[in-house]
């Protein structure tokens, strides 16, 4: 049996290649890249693997697509909550070409999925067998709590990745198309070239086609106008508004805006108090 550990340089990937050192004789852990990741993940995924995986970790990366950026440019699209289509081209795809290049007879790949993540992740199953990767896929911190996950960087001396005690919830593909507003208004402090990053997405897509969903922000804020489109499918104008990048950094950053934080810098900015 093989065992394939995937890892992405979060705190439950992170997490899952420290209990697979606890109880996997051997395994081979895969990082991802999705040409999308912040640099201080980056360099983090490459401590990991100088000091808890031997220098043997393997990257994968599709050959399509460079990056968010590049990706939305080719797909005349940013990719949405309800059309991640990111994932699959970025990271499924890049995973699913390598395992097939391997001679496995059989294999296991480990996710560091949580059922509290989400209400979607919550409906997944421990272990299941995955026809696209031809392997089982388990998933051992499924029942773990946040908590637990950073018991297990304490017990071997891991540090988190940075991103999460700079206000990131999450640090895989940086940033990612469904960050909150609250998050975003804490990165703006801690990492403003941020909207550097979410102006490179939009600017690579046809006008119109914003990196935030229409909603994002009230109507009120918006500048973008969909009046010169033209739907793609119907041929037909396309009317109404959107918020553009600057629009939503307006509103996030604004001193007045109580919308959905405290006016009051807190001391520290993780959402999971790691530094306290």
């Amino acid at each position: 049996m093989t065992h394939i550990v995937q890892f992405s340089g979060g705190k439950d990937s992170t997490a899952l290649v420290l209990w697979a050192r606890e109880n996997l004789p051997e395994f081979t852990a895969v990082f991802c890249d999705t040409g999308w990741e912040h640099p201080l993940t980056y360099a983090y995924v490459q401590h990991i693997n100088e000091t808890q995986l031997g220098g043997k970790l393997v990257t994968v990366k599709s050959a399509k697509y460079d990056g968010l950026a590049d990706l939305s440019h080719k797909r005349k699209i940013v990719p949405s909550v309800r059309m991640r289509f990111c994932t699959e081209e970025l990271k499924v795809r890049p995973f699913q070409k390598w395992m097939e290049e391997q001679d496995f007879e059989e294999a296991t790949v480990y996710q560091g999925i949580r059922a509290a993540e989400s209400s979607a992740r919550a409906k997944m199953s421990h272990r299941v067998f995955e026809p696209v990767y031809e392997a089982w896929i388990e998933r051992p911190l499924f029942d773990w709590t946040a908590e637990q996950v950073f018991k297990m960087h304490v017990k071997h001396g891991v540090e988190p990745n940075p991103l999460y005690k700079m206000g990131a919830k999450r640090v895989g593909c940086f940033p990612c198309v469904i960050v909150s507003k609250g998050e975003l208004r804490n990165l703006s402090r801690t990492m403003p070239e941020i909207w550097d990053q979410i102006q490179k997405v939009e600017e690579a897509v046809d006008e119109g086609r914003a990196f935030f969903r229409h909603d994002y922000i009230p109507e009120r804020f918006h500048t973008g106008r969909y009046s010169e489109l033209t739907d793609h499918k119907s041929g037909c104008p396309v009317e109404g508004t959107f918020p553009t990048w600057q629009d939503v950094k307006f509103y996030v950053t604004r001193p007045d805006q109580l919308e959905l934080w405290d006016d009051e810098p807190r001391s520290c900015l993780s959402v999971y108090n790691l530094c306290e």
